[in-house]
């Protein structure tokens, strides 16, 4: 029950009113029927008034306590309801259990029949139900008429069909009722036992193929898609039929960005590229991300980029003790500041305008605000622009990570979580190579402190900075062509919000491992990801935007991976996450050499010697002993084989 003092203001006065005059006229109706008769004697009525004197306060009391009176019940839901039954239940138990005691003490056991109580509670619990509910009764309707008029006598209204007929979509028909403009003609729901049956009093009209048919027939002006878990491919499907109907669409956002459960009009948007890429969804537990944020200091650092601004975000939502972002990008720390003041304005927020490699000032940022965990999103990944600047890339990514790891272990810091990229597998460029040696990096510490350091690796997340998807709709926008390097390539792909919670799990996720993979389900092919955004614009591929093929740019794979080779993945959270475990020998000769390969790396890359640091990351990547299965067994478990192994092969 909630406490609070808002709860005791009677916001709806009016209805106490109502409740006085409800309860007297349940009461006088309770005697009628008990005693089947309207000629009440003068007895029965000071039996009533003694009735009335006791259940008025004790019923008024507990609806007052209970916020029956600070509700809004023009939108009273099942909440509402189970609140009304409840509190009229419990009034009618207490009142009952003092009416048999205290009719013995004033001698009114012939006059007061001890059924009283019992017809009372079920008279006054409709009546109680029938005064909230009413309202908001009439409001809709209210609402449903003035949709279907003007103040030129024309209609107004669009015709508008929502595809969904389960929760969502009834929050999207509330919605629409409160709006002038729109006048639902029913839904669309693939669930056989939906199919004819009415749901708010509009019927389910078919199945979602039947979308074509159903357009024409009720001479929809607009399709709502309400399916908030719905897969990619079906997205595509109804999107596709509604263009060729020529009806617009729109869309609700997904379930990463409906945390709050509520749906509104500015909510509902246009398709997006990545509704039509939207996988099984990831059903992450969430309480144990709760337990690890709530309460305590948290640091990101690059909390000004894509991923790193929705971090903050998605912690945020988890009421942290302070969120302390890092940044060396001033507008784009600027924005996410000012968002996250706006979204969260109790949530104490620190911003440190530095750069990563910086040790002296990040040992200064740790030591005053002393963080508890660390989210490690800052990092060069422009794959052409690192393979000429493969020093700085060097300095930002491994130098930057290697002072964070640092830091982390001497303020004993609880956890620790970076992320790296799918690049990092059998890496043909810059950035796949630098970030690769900081997940070696980043296991290596975790070696030494399990507990601490953790790394997760995923593919593309569409709208990133960077990303191919700003890249074509900015092509688009200009009138093309739009670019691919190659018809055949495909890449994984995820959302912002998706990776974000990603890198969250994997903070919760203590045991499992120091690497963690998001399961992305099957590649895209990067041209199919470009129809379909130009489709999205009301565009046709070829005739409208023209598609032009220029070759791999240096350093691009054509396909990525996930796993090297001798890397075992080990499935979690009902396999929607992968651990990526090395072979113990592999981990033994990591601890043993890498720590001083890392340095020397770094070296070459102050000096910005360009061809050196290319060569050390070739080295540290490619170089130590990469084992498959066959050759671990062959070497055996015996201490001093595997160090005979391990000094050999290094």
């Amino acid at each position: 029950m909630d406490h609070t003092p808002q709860m005791f203001v009677l916001r709806n006065r009016y209805f106490l009113l109502i409740d006085l005059i409800l309860s007297i006229c349940s009461v006088v109706l309770s005697f009628m029927l008990r005693l089947e008769t309207i000629e009440l004697t003068d007895r029965r009525w000071l039996a009533i008034i003694f009735f009335l004197s006791l259940a008025i306060p004790i019923r008024l009391g507990i609806f007052l306590i209970y916020g029956m009176y600070s509700r809004y019940w023009i939108n009273a839901g099942p909440g509402e309801l189970m609140l009304c039954i409840s509190t009229c239940f419990m009034s009618g138990v207490i009142i009952t259990i003092l009416s048999l005691v205290l009719v013995r003490v004033f001698g009114l056991e012939s006059e007061l029949p001890r059924s009283i109580p019992v017809i009372d509670t079920l008279i006054i619990t409709p009546l109680v139900l029938n005064a909230r509910f009413s309202m908001r009764a009439y409001y809709h309707q209210r609402n449903h008429r003035s949709g279907r008029q003007a103040t030129d006598g024309r209609k107004i209204w669009r015709q508008t069909l929502i595809i969904g007929a389960d929760h969502t979509g009834v929050q999207v028909l509330d919605v629409l009722a409160q709006a002038a403009d729109h006048v639902v003609r029913g839904f669309l729901d693939d669930d056989p036992h939906k199919q004819g049956t009415y749901v708010r009093g509009l019927k389910v009209l078919g199945k979602i193929d039947q979308l074509t048919a159903t357009v024409g027939a009720y001479h929809i002006d607009l399709v709502i898609i309400a399916l908030s878990m719905a897969p990619g491919a079906l997205i595509r499907q109804i999107v596709s039929d509604c263009l060729n109907v020529g009806v617009a669409y729109k869309i609700i956002p997904g379930m990463h960005e409906l945390v709050s459960g509520k749906i509104s009009i500015s909510a509902l948007r246009p398709v997006a590229i990545d509704d039509l890429l939207r996988r099984s969804p990831v059903s992450l537990d969430l309480s144990d991300i709760e337990q690890q944020i709530r309460g305590r200091r948290i640091l990101v650092t690059g909390a000004g980029g894509s991923i790193g601004g929705e971090l903050t975000r998605q912690i945020a939502r988890h009421q942290p003790d302070q969120l302390l972002l890092v940044g060396h990008g001033e507008n784009s720390l600027f924005a996410t500041e000012n968002r996250l003041r706006s979204e969260f304005p109790t949530i104490p927020i620190q911003v440190m305008l530095t750069d990563i490699r910086n040790l002296p000032r990040m040992t200064l940022i740790f030591d005053q605000w002393r963080p508890q965990m660390v989210f490690h999103a800052a990092a060069h990944k422009h794959v052409p622009m690192l393979e000429s600047n493969a020093a700085e890339a060097v300095t930002n990514n491994v130098l930057g990570t290697q002072n964070l790891i640092s830091l982390c272990n001497q303020f004993e810091v609880q956890r620790m979580v970076m992320i790296s990229t799918d690049k990092a597998v059998k890496p043909t460029n810059v950035m796949g190579l630098t970030k690769r040696v900081t997940e070696l990096t980043v296991m290596c510490a975790a070696h030494e402190q399990p507990q601490r350091f953790a790394a997760v690796r995923f593919g593309n997340v569409l709208g990133s900075r960077g990303s191919v998807i700003p890249i074509f709709q900015e092509q688009i926008a200009v009138g093309g062509p739009l670019t691919l390097t190659s018809d055949k390539m495909t890449r994984y792909f995820m959302s912002i919000p998706e990776a974000s919670l990603l890198v969250l799990k994997a903070s919760a996720l203590v045991g499992g491992g120091p690497l963690f993979v998001l399961n992305m389900g099957e590649p895209v092919r990067v041209l199919d990801l470009a129809y379909d955004l130009i489709r999205l614009n009301g565009l046709e591929p070829e005739r409208d935007i023209e598609i032009k093929i220029t070759g791999l740019r240096p350093g691009e794979k054509m396909h990525e991976e996930f796993c090297w080779d001798y890397e075992t993945s080990l499935p979690i959270e009902n396999g929607l996450v992968f651990s990526i475990q090395l072979p113990e020998l592999h981990s033994r000769a990591l601890v043993a050499e890498l720590p001083g390969q890392v340095q020397a790396l770094i070296q070459a890359a102050r000096s910005y010697d360009e061809d050196k640091t290319k060569g050390l990351l070739q080295e540290i990547v490619f170089g130590w002993p990469h084992l498959n299965k066959v050759e671990i067994d062959a070497v055996g478990i015996d201490g001093a084989k595997q160090s005979a192994s391990v000094t050999s092969l290094i």
